[in-house]
């Protein structure tokens, strides 16, 4: 391999962690203004409802749209960290390279089913313009964004993740977050 394609190499992977490590710092504001204000609408439908008396139309309604799009960008931040539900016992068994050849297979399909997601999604969302939000009197159409914003980032993320996953040479780097691992390891003591 010359010189100019391992470089270029290098500048793949670096860009994919780059992209990764930015989409990841980018989305951890919003999921926390998210919830934050999630929680403040929920709190203050309870005040208002049971110690006021005087119930408020739209908390409930405003907690739950807020709730759809902190969950699916959170999912985002999931599939970066590798903290997402897997089932990885049968994988383990296999030799690596069958092993890392599933991961991938399935990687795959699971983007297959965010392009889905996301062309579903935005004509959803297309069809929400003309649906209105009772309780907060908006649109639909921002509120079910929801999904198509969210399955493109995580496309983005999970394509990110797999080119770094092509120079990982320890099954458990591509299967678990570092953190899981070293607490697998540390409590457990067991070596993988």
């Amino acid at each position: 391999m010359t010189k100019d394609r391992k470089s270029a190499g290098r500048g793949v992977f670096s860009l994919a962690e780059r992209l990764g490590n930015g989409l990841e710092r980018f989305l951890e504001v919003p999921v926390l203004i998210l919830s934050i204000v999630m929680t403040a609408s929920v709190l203050a439908g309870v005040f208002f409802r049971y110690v006021l008396r005087s119930p408020l139309g739209w908390s409930e309604e405003l907690s739950r749209y807020v709730m759809i799009w902190m969950a699916l960008l959170s999912v985002a931040l999931c599939i970066w960290r590798q903290e997402h539900v897997g089932v990885t016992m049968f994988i383990k068994k296999l030799p690596r390279l069958l092993a890392k050849t599933l991961v991938f297979a399935s990687n795959g399909l699971v983007m297959f089913f965010l392009y889905i997601l996301l062309t579903y999604g935005l004509k959803m969302a297309e069809r929400g313009k003309s649906q209105i939000a009772t309780g907060l009197g908006t649109t639909m159409e921002w509120w079910l964004m929801a999904v198509p914003v969210s399955a493109g980032i995580c496309m983005v993320m999970l394509a990110c993740k797999m080119v770094l996953d092509v120079r990982r040479r320890d099954l458990d780097e591509i299967l678990m977050s570092e953190e899981l691992v070293d607490a697998v390891k540390r409590e457990e003591g067991l070596d993988f």
